[in-house]
C-alpha cells in the first residue's frame, strides 16, 4: 500500500551547484533546487536547500543534520557537474571544484552513500542529475576498506533507491535556454501535473516510469534506477497526484486500496484547496475564445504550427488542408489563438469566422474580401494604394468587356455633359469663366469617378450585389475567381493560412458551397518548384456537423455508399482533408486549473502558494524527543543558507508556473525534432510497413494514414500518454479505414468485445454499425499481435484519456 513520508520523520535534502570557477556554469540548475524545494514542502515534507555551496563541509552539515532528524524517508537531491577519477569514483562538483585537485575540492560520493548507512531512515531515496551519475550503483564507487562493503550489505536489508540520469560513461544534459536541466524538467513536469490515470500518491517507481518515457520520448538518454528492496518503489511516495480522478476508483482492480496510508494512519483525500470562505459572489464568465492557456493546449498548437512549418519548407507548391475536430465547446477558437501566435511571424494569418459572413454574401467573395485586405497589412500604408490599384486592375481583366463597356459609356457620357456646360466665348481674362471652366472640369472628372466607383462596385464584384451579378453573367464564374485568389495568394509577403472557424454554426447548404469552394480555389493554387504559392487551411468545426450537411446535401446517394465502416459523409471529408486532428482531452489538472479561474479563486490560491512557497518558516515546536537535533524537525518549509529579500509567495509559485510553461513549450520542439530524425523516421516506416495490406491501394487513404499518425503520435506524448507505437498504428488504421466505428469505440471503448466476440456484437454496436463491426479485416486489426490485441484500458490510451494501459478485461 502505498504511502506518503511522515512529516515529523522525513527529511529532504536538496543540492544544487550550477556556478563553477573551472567548470562551464548551468543556469537552470538554480531554477531546479527552487521548484522541486517548493512542490516538496506544498506536500509537507520538510527540506532544507544547499544552492552553490562554498565548500563540500557546507554539503555535509547539511546531510548529517538531515540523516540524524530522519526517521521514516531520507531524500537527498544533487544536481550539478559529475567528475570521475583515475579510479572510475564519481565525484560531485561544487562551485570551486578544481578537476586537477577533484578529491579536495569536490564531493565525493562515497560521502553521501556513509551519511545514508547512518541514518535511521526506513526509505532513502537518492536523485542524481549528473553525468556518470549511474556510477553511483557501482560498489567501487565506495573505499575498498572491508567496513564499508559490510556497511553496503548491510543496507540491503532496509529501502534504497538510487535514481541515475545518465548511464556510467554518459553525460546528462541540459539545453540553452531552457529553464531546467533535462531530467529535473520531466521530473518536476511529473510532479507538478502528476500522472493521469494513476493513484493518489505519485510512488517512486510511477515517476521514475513517467520520467522514463518522456526522455526517451524526447530523445533523450533514459534515467536509469536501482534499489534495495523491490517493494520500496511502490512503498513510498513523495507527494499526491495532482492528476488524480477519484471518479475512476470503481475501475480499480478488486483489493486495491483507495485511501493512502500515511505514517501509520490513514489519511482521508484532501481537496485541492484550503476550505475558507471567498465570499458567495461568483463573477459571471464569458463564452468569448481565450488567449491565456488555462487548458494546456499551447504545446499541441506549437506541434501543430511546427508540422505547418515543416509542410512549407519541405513542399512549398503544395496546399494542405487541416481539420481540427471537436465538438462546441471544445476549446478550437482557443487553440487557433494560440495557433495564431506561434504562426504569425512565418505566415500570414487570415481569421475567416464563417458564422457571420454566411449571412451577407457568397462564400468565395467574402473569403476573397477578407484575404484582400490581411495582404494589403503586408505592405507599408504608402504602398497600399498602388496594390488596390493593380489588384482592381486585374478584376477588370478578370471581367472582360462587361467592364470596359460600362466605363466607355460612363466616360463618353461625362465627356457630352462637360461639352454642353462648357463655356463656348470664355477667354483667360474673364474670372467668370475661369469658373465655368474649372466646373466643367470638375463635373466631368466627378461623373467620371462616380461612373467608374459605381460600375466597379457592380461589375467588379467589390460589392455584395456585384458578386452576385458576376456569378450571374460569367459562363465559369469560379475558373476566374480561382485565377484572382491565386494571384493575391502569389502577392502575398508570407505564406498564407487560413483560420476557418465556426463553420458548425452555418446551414449545411453554407457548408456543402463553403467547402467545395475551398477544395476548388486549393486546386488552383501551387504548381510547378518555384512557380506558384501554396495556400494552407486549418479548418475548426464539428465533423459530426460537416459530415451530417454532407450527408443532407446528397441525401439520395447516402444508400448507395458501398464502403462499409465509411458512410458518404466520412468519404467527402476524406476527400478534402488531408489531415484531420481530434482535439484533445480535458485532463483533470487542466479541468482544475480551469475552473479555479473561472471562479476566481483567489483566498485558497494564495494558502497555497504560502504552504509552497512560504516567505519565513514557522517558529519551531519543542517536542519531548531527547535526541539531539530533534529541536525544529516539525519545520515544514524550505530553509535557504542565506536569505535575501525575497519575493512573495504567489510571485514565487507564478515564476514556477512562468518556468513548467516554458518547459512544455520546449519539450514540443524537441518532440516535432526527434520525430524528425533519421533514425526515428525509419522506425516510423518499418511500424507502418506492417498494416500497409490493410490500408490498400488507395494513396489517399496511405497518406492521410501517415499523417494521423505523426501528429497523434505526437499529441499523445504531450498529453503523457504513451501507448506502444504498434498499438497506436493499428489504432489510427481503424480511425481511416472505419472512422465510424472508431468515433464509436472511441466514446464506448468496451465496445471492443463485440468486435472480438460476435456473441457481445449486439449487445455493444448499434444496428447501423453491426455490418461493419462485422468485418472480418476489421476483427483482424483488432486482433493483431502486433501492438494488440486492442482493449477498453488500449483504446483510451490511444484516444488521450490519460489511463494507463492496464489489462482490464481480456477478449
Amino acid at each position: 500500500m502505498p504511502r506518503l513520508p511522515d512529516p515529523l520523520r522525513s527529511q529532504a535534502v536538496l543540492i544544487g551547484c550550477g556556478r563553477y570557477e573551472k567548470l562551464a556554469d548551468i543556469p537552470a540548475i538554480a531554477n531546479n533546487v527552487h521548484d522541486l524545494a517548493g512542490l516538496l514542502t506544498g506536500n509537507e515534507l520538510p527540506t532544507t536547500t544547499v544552492i552553490d555551496p562554498a565548500d563540500p563541509l557546507t554539503v555535509s552539515t547539511a546531510l548529517v543534520e538531515a540523516a540524524d532528524n530522519a526517521d521514516d524517508v531520507l531524500l537527498i537531491y544533487f544536481a550539478g557537474h559529475g567528475l570521475v577519477d583515475e579510479r572510475g569514483g564519481l565525484y560531485l562538483g561544487l562551485p570551486r571544484t578544481d578537476p586537477a585537485h577533484m578529491r579536495w575540492t569536490s564531493l565525493p560520493y562515497q560521502e553521501i552513500r556513509e551519511t545514508l548507512l547512518r541514518s535511521r531512515a526506513v526509505f532513502r531515496i537518492i536523485i542524481l542529475d549528473c553525468s556518470y551519475s549511474a556510477r553511483a550503483f557501482s560498489r567501487d564507487s565506495i573505499s575498498d576498506s572491508g567496513p564499508a562493503r559490510v556497511a553496503v550489505t548491510a543496507t540491503a536489508a532496509l529501502g534504497s533507491v538510487v535514481l541515475a540520469s545518465s548511464a556510467p560513461n554518459e553525460h546528462s544534459y541540459y539545453s540553452s535556454g531552457s529553464p531546467y536541466t533535462a531530467f529535473t524538467g520531466e521530473l518536476l513536469r511529473t510532479l507538478s501535473q502528476g500522472i493521469p490515470g494513476g493513484s493518489e500518491i505519485l510512488t517512486v517507481d510511477a515517476i521514475y516510469a513517467n520520467v522514463a518515457a518522456s526522455m526517451r520520448a524526447l530523445g533523450h538518454q533514459s534515467p536509469l534506477r536501482m534499489q534495495t528492496s523491490s517493494r520500496i518503489g511502490d512503498d513510498v511516495g513523495l507527494i499526491r497526484n495532482p492528476a488524480y480522478d477519484p471518479s475512476r476508483e470503481s475501475e480499480r482492480p478488486l483489493g486495491e486500496p483507495t485511501p493512502a496510508d500515511v505514517g501509520g494512519h490513514t489519511i482521508e483525500p484532501t481537496p485541492d484547496h484550503v476550505d475558507e470562505p471567498v465570499g458567495d459572489d461568483i463573477e459571471w464568465s464569458h463564452d468569448a475564445p481565450a488567449v491565456t492557456d488555462l487548458l494546456h493546449r499551447g504545446p499541441i498548437a506549437t506541434v501543430i504550427s511546427m508540422r505547418l512549418t515543416e509542410t512549407h519548407t519541405s513542399q512549398p507548391t503544395t496546399s494542405f488542408l487541416m481539420h481540427i475536430d471537436g465538438p462546441w465547446g471544445s476549446g478550437k477558437s482557443t487553440l487557433l489563438n494560440l495557433l495564431e501566435t506561434r504562426l504569425d511571424g512565418y505566415f500570414r494569418v487570415v481569421r475567416f469566422d464563417a458564422w457571420q459572413q454566411s449571412r451577407l454574401a457568397p462564400a468565395w467573395w467574402s473569403l476573397l474580401t477578407t484575404l484582400r485586405a490581411e495582404v494589403a497589412t503586408g505592405r507599408s500604408w504608402w504602398v497600399r494604394p498602388w496594390f488596390r490599384l493593380t489588384e482592381s486592375v486585374e478584376r477588370m481583366r478578370r471581367t472582360g468587356a462587361t467592364y470596359a463597356t460600362a466605363l466607355a459609356f460612363t466616360i463618353l457620357l461625362a465627356v457630352v455633359v462637360g461639352y454642353f456646360i462648357y463655356p463656348k466665348d470664355s477667354t483667360a481674362a474673364n474670372w467668370l469663366s475661369l469658373a465655368r471652366i474649372a466646373a466643367a472640369a470638375i463635373t466631368v472628372l466627378g461623373a467620371v469617378w462616380t461612373g467608374a466607383y459605381f460600375a466597379a462596385r457592380l461589375l467588379l464584384w467589390d460589392s455584395i450585389r456585384g458578386a452576385r451579378l458576376f456569378e450571374q453573367t460569367q459562363v465559369n464564374p469560379m475558373s476566374e475567381i480561382a485565377v484572382h485568389f491565386r494571384w493575391l495568394i502569389d502577392r502575398s509577403d508570407k505564406p498564407v493560412v487560413f483560420f476557418i472557424d465556426d463553420l458548425d454554426r452555418c446551414a449545411k447548404e453554407y457548408v456543402v458551397e463553403f467547402l467545395d469552394m475551398i477544395q476548388t480555389l486549393v486546386r488552383s493554387v501551387g504548381g510547378a518548384a518555384g512557380q506558384r504559392r501554396a495556400a494552407y487551411f486549418v479548418i475548426a468545426a464539428d465533423g459530426m456537423w460537416l459530415r451530417r450537411s454532407y450527408e443532407c446535401a446528397h441525401d439520395s446517394f447516402v444508400d448507395m455508399s458501398a464502403d462499409l465502416g465509411r458512410p458518404l459523409g466520412y468519404l467527402f471529408l476524406d476527400k478534402l482533408f488531408q489531415l484531420t486532428i481530434p482535439m484533445p482531452a480535458l485532463t483533470g489538472t487542466a479541468r482544475s486549473s480551469f475552473l479555479d479561474n473561472m471562479l476566481r479563486i483567489a483566498a485558497s490560491t494564495e494558502a497555497t502558494a504560502a504552504q509552497a512557497f512560504p516567505s519565513e518558516p514557522p517558529t519551531a515546536e519543542p517536542d519531548n524527543d531527547p535526541r539531539p537535533g530533534r529541536l525544529g524537525r516539525l519545520m515544514a518549509r524550505t530553509r535557504p543558507r542565506t536569505r535575501q529579500a525575497e519575493p512573495s509567495p504567489e510571485e514565487l509559485r507564478q515564476s514556477m508556473l512562468d518556468r513548467l510553461q516554458e518547459l512544455e513549450e520546449g519539450r514540443a520542439r524537441q518532440i516535432v525534432t526527434a520525430m524528425s530524425r533519421s533514425s526515428e523516421r525509419r522506425r516510423t516506416e518499418h511500424t507502418l510497413r506492417k498494416f500497409s495490406e490493410v490500408i490498400g491501394h488507395n494513396p489517399r487513404s496511405a497518406k492521410k494514414f501517415v499523417n494521423t499518425y505523426s501528429i497523434i503520435r505526437s499529441i499523445r506524448f504531450l498529453e503523457d500518454a504513451h501507448p506502444n507505437p504498434d498499438t497506436l498504428a493499428l489504432w489510427c488504421l481503424i480511425s481511416v479505414r472505419w472512422p465510424n466505428i472508431a468515433h464509436h469505440l472511441a466514446d464506448h471503448p468496451e465496445a471492443v468485445a463485440g468486435i472480438a466476440d460476435p456473441l457481445w456484437r449486439s449487445d455493444h454496436f448499434p444496428e447501423e454499425l453491426r455490418t461493419a463491426a462485422a468485418l472480418t479485416e476489421l476483427r483482424g486489426v483488432v486482433m493483431s499481435t502486433d501492438g494488440g490485441p486492442l482493449t477498453p484500458a488500449l483504446i483510451r490510451q490511444c484516444c488521450g484519456a490519460k489511463y494507463p494501459a492496464v489489462e482490464q478485461s481480456k477478449l
